[in-house]
């Protein structure tokens, strides 16, 4: 590699030229570069969600307020105001897109990184000890995934929270901002269309809730992750069920649990995406 090649380009050139004779340890560095990178994509993505929706919101709430001229001092200031408004609205999608496409490809540079490293690592295994024929070397893999797979169902409950605990906050804060809302339109008639808008976000958030179930589909992810976190360092340790068994034994019965524990997640999932009258009915 070049001293000024950037991670970008040394990505490519591992996920591009897989034949190549990478050393496992080389492409583990690459896999913890591109997840850092991608926790700081995730962390710009939120906040320009976080403008989208908080930004765009405001931006129209001080044009309703320049419209309706409830305040002189934001009604001076009406053509300004709409010309941010409509650029924001109008760039908005164009961000999200954006930082949808650099997460995303980001997420797949890491997907194809650890397959190069299962190969890499296989090959390592098989010249090391290749006179064995065993199950023992991709046991061993498997197990040392598990930590990626225990990662991957937090970062979906995480997800699925954040979701849940924004819906919960529209709920709760448009509740109480409709009531004072609902209040001030005795007085003040052109408030009685914020009343609507804000009883029907309470509304669609509610709804969202029930029908998505957020906070069920956070739960069992992170059930799941608990679950085989424990199972992982049960056998790393060799306590629990695997203090009496050889090694070989210990990390069959790993694989063997944490793909049943995979398999119960993957049923409660689908039991959470059946309608409720197909539920009740079973």
């Amino acid at each position: 590699m070049q001293p000024g090649e950037s991670s970008e380009q040394k990505w490519a050139d591992v996920v591009n030229n897989e034949s190549k004779d990478w050393h496992p340890d080389y492409i583990r560095s690459l896999i913890i570069d591109a997840e850092e990178k991608l926790h700081l994509q995730e962390i710009w993505r939120k906040a320009g969600l976080a403008w989208i929706f908080l930004g765009n919101l405001a931006l129209i709430a001080l044009a309703a307020i320049a419209t309706l001229k409830i305040l002189v001092q934001i009604s001076r200031f009406a053509v300004p105001i709409y010309v941010a408004a409509g650029m924001s609205l109008l760039a908005s999608p164009a961000l999200a897109y954006w930082q949808y496409k650099r997460t995303r490809s980001t997420r797949i540079i890491i997907k194809k990184l650890h397959v190069v490293r299962r190969r890499t690592q296989a090959e390592a295994d098989t010249g090391s000890d290749g006179e064995h024929d065993s199950a023992l070397p991709a046991q061993k893999r498997y197990r040392d995934d598990v930590p990626d797979l225990i990662s991957q169902f937090r970062e979906d409950a995480g997800r699925t929270r954040e979701v849940h605990n924004r819906f919960q906050s529209i709920i709760i804060v448009g509740s109480v901002i409709t009531s004072a809302i609902a209040t001030a339109s005795v007085s003040f008639v052109q408030a009685r269309w914020l009343t609507v808008g804000a009883s029907a976000a309470v509304g669609l958030a509610a709804g969202f809730t029930g029908y998505f179930k957020y906070h069920e589909r956070s739960f069992n992810s992170q059930q799941t992750a608990d679950a085989i976190e424990r199972e992982y360092e049960a056998v790393e340790l060799r306590v629990g069920k695997y203090a009496k068994l050889s090694e070989a034994e210990a990390y069959a019965l790993f694989a063997d649990t944490v793909e049943r524990l995979r398999d119960e997640q993957n049923k409660r999932q689908q039991q959470l995406d059946q309608p409720v009258e197909v539920t009740r009915e079973e």
